[in-house]
């Protein structure tokens, strides 16, 4: 009886330790293991990604920048509101502000029968195109235009957004074959115009309130 014990003792003992064991491994794959894997997660190389669309997004998923094409460009998100773009065929990359109100960013879009590139920078108090870099042409390619512009902030409004179209107050740009640099007074009206045309005549110009010219210094 006494070896009975003993021996069922044995093999309750043998039966523990490969319990434990088991429990060893099961604790080495989950916990360091797993760390270990998402450490390679974390540190992942490629040498080629297709993709058609792609978020970056903060530790508790918020959404800072998203890379699409036409199908996965996102709409503008303002104040936890989505808007229809007014750009078709739009693919690129948009920023967005921590509480997810979109910041600008880099598109190629179809604007009308012109191409267009645009690198652009948002006021986001209230949402208005600040700073832009663009690039134009035509669909014959006759026509084409470059330039940065600079515009005032639209004035705050609460609610829902009617339009993003900020006050164009600077535009530096070249426009089939005329450099100019156009001011504007805060209404948007152009007040100083100062240029080379095609022809390669420099020219200055003052305007008044209604567009036309007050003053002018062609340059010889």
């Amino acid at each position: 009886m006494l070896r009975d014990l003993n021996i069922r003792a044995v093999h309750i003992l043998l039966l523990a330790l490969v319990i434990g064991v088991w429990v060893l491994i099961a604790m080495q794959f989950f916990n360091f293991g797993g760390t270990a894997s998402a450490q390679n997660h974390k540190n992942q190389v490629f040498e080629r990604i297709t993709v058609q669309g792609v978020d970056v997004v903060d530790p508790d998923g918020t959404v800072r920048m998203t890379i699409g094409n036409q199908t996965y460009f996102p709409p503008i998100r303002y104040r936890d509101k989505e808007y229809e773009r007014s750009i078709d065929e739009s693919i690129g990359l948009i920023f967005f502000e921590a509480d997810g109100d979109e910041a600008g960013g880099l598109l190629q879009a179809q604007l009308g029968d012109k191409n267009q590139s645009a690198l652009i920078l948002d006021f986001t108090h209230q949402l208005t195109d600040g700073i832009g870099l663009i690039k134009q042409e035509s669909a014959d390619g006759e026509e084409w235009r470059a330039g940065l512009f600079i515009s005032d902030r639209r004035a705050f409004e609460p609610g829902e957004i009617t339009s993003s179209q900020g006050v164009e107050r600077i535009l530096l740009s070249t426009s089939n074959n005329t450099a100019e640099l156009v001011i504007s007074d805060p209404d948007g009206t152009p007040r100083i115009k100062i240029g080379v045309d095609h022809d390669s005549s420099p020219y200055v110009q003052i305007l008044d309130p209604s567009g036309a010219v007050v003053s002018s210094l062609p340059i010889e």
